[in-house]
């Protein structure tokens, strides 16, 4: 290979065949030399910039010694060259060599013995090859080093193989001919992802080793097949070790592929990533040790980065009990425990894709949110097209995972001609919304999958889809019942729209993510305690306000939703407020019915209120109606119409007022006579009285 000159020694050169044979050349060549000495290589954009400024400081001092500007245009054409190139990408050789000193070293070690052995350098794989056919030429003993190279950290996303596989990590190869000078045949170590050629190559020996072989997503969004002696649950990992590559084709299309580099990552070390307590002592005594109370802790799910300040978003406080249940549920299910899942439909501009890229900066997650619009549910579930198979985003997703538009997804995927590639990718979904570890493949490729997120999917609703029961009716009803569905409300909404960043208050309380997702962890590693009979008293109070198909759907699954959710709710309030019991209080149960009815709320038509009774009817109500007739009921009187607009409007505008009155008088929740206003109960004034007495 010709090597090039350096960049000083080429303008140097351009400069003395340019001005060499002029007089002055020889007083100015000792101050030109050292001019062109300074000069760096360009490698990155740093020793670019100083290049160019040098070039130009040579270009001044030939102008000073009055040389024409015409004569100065070669170097010219060379800084503007400088500027206008820019770097995409550099190849770099790896090192190879390694010093003898370290092969006479490690060829004392372990005599007698073959196999993996662990050093403490940062060798990369190339100077690892030399290392152990050096080792061969001293001992006879093939061993197979594993560096500390590198440390990433990521998630173990899926197992390729359920157990450990004895994988060839090292041949002993003899050559087919002998040397005409020694009469030996040449000896060789070839080490995985090295393919000898059989032409010159005869392999003598074999070392396999067994590896647990598991798919490997670093926090660049790098992927590696990890190969490690000791077996691993999916999770958050620091991982050292030493990464090869070998070559692979990748489909680009149905008939077209693309060689590239198939990236393997030998473990010498894993370590869990984040903090994992092992008793509420300890949960407990970070808690305090992190300053955490509800006053600075509640509102951190809800916040956004604005100009360098956190903002809180607003939202409804039954809706910020939702979202932190959610949050820190455990899994519910006696024999296939599963967590919540979360499906929020919502007009537009009504801050859901907000929140989702709110929660997920605080995730930790690898993948960035998801979205639906453009894409099909081949991108959500695993596909084995390639080798080695892609489990898609679901499953590739850690604790959380966070889908935007999720109805167009559905939408987006069509029926084949095969036969329904929706109904297929929807299957293959239900296995993972239930955790349920499954070998999915094809004669292509095949991987152990398990699912380890909840999911938060938000979505704008799309054609003919105008409430839950249009929902229902759409799509697949085993796949929805997996969901606690919420339609978001109008209140919410006008919430959301009247927020200005100057409403906002600022959310001064910081945590690191380490810390909070540890928190996260151990909360989902055990249950509340709570009194199953209270709870199915909030969920036996819903059915008879359901259409059949609703109730079709209710019966289902919700019972395991409305489980979580109550978990989630003692879970957070313990935290929060320092009690290390986890056990239920009544307030936990109020604000569980408060959710729980806001939630089916969202799923129902007024009209059908009608048909329950009407000291029930005021839960399903939006939260003005409820301001309304709450304080109504607070006073225990009737009121006249002013007095009413006035006490209304302490909490929303005339317009939501009129809105809130109509639908009350609709349910005949309250009844209007002369020029006072009264609750369904209040018969006359006379009863009134008697009722405060």
């Amino acid at each position: 290979m010709v090597k090039s000159q350096s960049i000083r020694s080429d303008i140097l050169e351009m400069l003395k065949a340019k001005f060499g044979g002029l007089s002055f050349w020889k007083r100015v060549e000792p101050e030109i030399a050292v001019l062109c000495a300074d000069l760096p290589e360009a490698t990155d954009e740093e020793k670019q910039k100083i290049l160019i400024s040098k070039l130009k400081q040579i270009r001044d001092f030939f102008i000073s010694q009055n040389v024409p500007l015409e004569d100065l245009d070669f170097i010219d054409d060379e800084i503007e060259r400088q500027e206008t190139t820019k770097t995409i990408s550099l190849y770099r050789e790896e090192e190879d060599s390694i010093d003898p000193i370290v092969i006479r070293n490690y060829a004392r070690l372990g005599k007698n013995t073959e196999g993996i052995v662990g050093i403490h350098q940062n060798f990369n794989y190339n100077q690892l090859k030399k290392l152990t056919n050096g080792v061969y030429e001293k001992t006879g003993l093939i061993k197979f080093y594993i560096s500390k190279e590198t440390t990433i950290s990521g998630k173990i996303v899926a197992e390729i193989y359920e157990y450990a596989q004895k994988i060839p990590i090292a041949y002993l190869a003899e050559t087919t001919k002998e040397n005409k000078e020694t009469f030996e045949t040449e000896k060789r170590i070839f080490l995985f992802g090295e393919f000898p050629s059989r032409m010159r190559w005869i392999i003598k020996k074999e070392i396999n080793i067994p590896f647990y072989v598991y798919r490997f997503i670093a926090e660049g969004n790098d992927e590696f097949i990890l190969l490690t002696t000791e077996q691993h649950e999916i999770g958050d990992y620091i991982v050292t070790g030493v990464k090869t590559q070998i070559t692979d084709l990748k489909a680009l299309t149905d008939s077209a592929k693309l060689t590239t580099k198939l990236p393997f990552f030998f473990a010498q070390e894993i370590k869990n990533r984040i903090v994992k307590y092992h008793s509420h002592k300890e949960f407990f005594n970070r808690i305090k040790y992190l300053g955490i109370t509800t006053e600075t802790l509640f509102d951190f799910p809800f916040t956004i980065s604005v100009n360098n300040k956190n903002l809180k978003l607003l939202q409804p406080i039954w809706y910020k009990w939702f979202i932190w249940s959610w949050l820190t549920h455990q899994e519910k299910g006696m024999i296939n425990p599963y967590p919540l899942h979360i499906l929020q439909l919502g007009v537009k501009h009504s801050g859901k894709s907000l929140l989702l890229n709110t929660l997920y900066a605080r995730s930790k997650e690898t993948r960035p949110v998801f979205s639906g619009s453009s894409s099909t549910l081949k991108h959500l579930v695993p596909s084995f097209k390639y080798n080695p198979a892609k489990i898609g985003y679901l499953a590739e997703s850690n604790r959380f995972s966070f889908c935007d538009e999720f109805l167009r997804c559905l939408v987006n995927t069509r029926t084949t001609k095969e036969g329904s590639s929706r109904e297929e990718s929807v299957a293959l979904m239900n296995d993972l919304l239930e955790h349920q570890k499954r070998l999915v493949g094809s004669g292509v490729s095949s991987v152990n999958v398990n699912m380890t997120a909840r999911i938060f999917a938000t979505t704008n609703p799309i054609r003919e889809i105008r409430n839950v029961e249009d929902l229902i009716n759409s799509f697949d009803e085993s796949f929805l019942s997996r969901w606690i569905v919420y339609y978001q409300s109008e209140d919410h909404v006008n919430m959301i729209r009247k927020s200005r960043d100057s409403m906002l208050e600022v959310f001064k309380y910081k945590i690191e993510t380490n810390d909070w997702i540890s928190l996260l962890d151990y909360l989902h590693t055990f249950s509340a305690e709570y009194d199953m009979k209270k709870v199915d008293e909030i969920f036996n109070a819903v059915p008879d306000v359901l259409t059949e198909n609703l109730k079709k759907h209710y019966d289902a699954r919700h019972i395991h939703h409305i489980e979580c959710i109550i978990d989630g709710i003692i879970k957070t309030r313990c935290m929060l407020t320092g009690d290390d019991s986890f056990k239920a209080k009544e307030e936990d149960y109020k604000i569980l019915k408060d959710i729980w009815l806001n939630i089916v709320s969202s799923w129902i038509n007024l009209s059908s209120l009608k048909n329950i009774e009407k000291k029930d009817r005021i839960f399903y109500l939006p939260e003005n109606c409820q301001y309304i007739y709450w304080k109504m009921v607070e006073n225990k009187k009737s009121f006249s119409k002013e007095e009413l607009e006035e006490m209304a409007l302490k909490a929303m505008s005339l317009r939501e007022y009129y809105s809130a009155w109509a639908t009350l008088k609709d349910m005949e929740l309250v009844v209007e006579q002369s020029d006072k206003a009264k609750l369904y109960y209040f018969k006359n004034e006379e009863e009134n009285k008697q009722s405060r007495l």
